[in-house]
């Protein structure tokens, strides 16, 4: 069972991967073997967002140097808000901005998603993927749909591949929240859930991006 569930996330992971066009929202460590390449970690701050730029694969530096001060920082949407010091974004309304850094011409791995307020504490935005299949059979179900009810992604819905994957690309971090898959044949079935932020300051291990559905057919 084990190792079905660890094949259904990696095939949920591809599709990610394959509907987000290669921008990933997920951290991940770089590939050092082609060096050198950039990797960009954020967290909240309060209001502020904090974020840190690390070059891999540098010899002299020990393969590995903080280039966080020395990065030209971006936001996607420069009227929510800009960055007040190197890697250090101040909002100055809410909205959804993306973060991202660049060094001597590399470019971040990693696109950072939060929702940002002046007035708020910021939130990381995350995604969320995983599969619908059936109950008894264990059949990935294509063409269902999943739907989030409740929660910021409120009335979302996302419809699985030939893979029964399904995937969403704004889900607020710490928040729990309701979703709810369903087939025509099948009994629909609603699952609550919390995304947790996979970077943060404390060493504690929250819930993964991933949550799968089993469906009973309808008597």
């Amino acid at each position: 069972m084990q190792r079905s569930l660890a094949f259904r996330h990696a095939a949920a992971a591809v599709f990610l991967v394959a509907a987000t066009a290669g921008c990933k929202d997920s951290p991940s460590e770089p590939d050092r073997r082609q060096a050198p390449s950039l990797a960009v970690a954020c967290v909240p701050a309060g209001v502020r967002v904090a974020c840190t730029a690390t070059l891999f694969g540098v010899p002299s530096n020990g393969s590995v140097k903080n280039v966080t001060s020395l990065a030209t920082w971006r936001a996607s949407e420069p009227t929510l808000g800009s960055f007040v010091e190197p890697g250090l974004f101040m909002p100055e309304r809410r909205g959804e901005v993306e973060l991202t850094a660049r060094y001597n011409g590399i470019e971040d791995r990693v696109v950072s998603k939060f929702l940002v307020d002046p007035r708020q504490t910021s939130q990381r935005l995350y995604f969320l993927s995983g599969s619908v299949r059936d109950e008894v059979s264990n059949q990935d179900l294509s063409g269902a749909m999943v739907e989030v009810l409740s929660g910021y992604a409120r009335g979302e819905r996302s419809i699985t591949n030939q893979f029964g994957a399904y995937q969403f690309d704004k889900i607020l971090t710490g928040e729990t929240f309701s979703l709810r898959a369903s087939k025509p044949g099948y009994a629909p079935l609603t699952l609550t859930y919390r995304v947790d932020s996979p970077i943060s300051s404390g060493s504690a291990v929250g819930n993964p991006p991933f949550l799968d559905f089993s469906l009973q057919k309808a008597e």
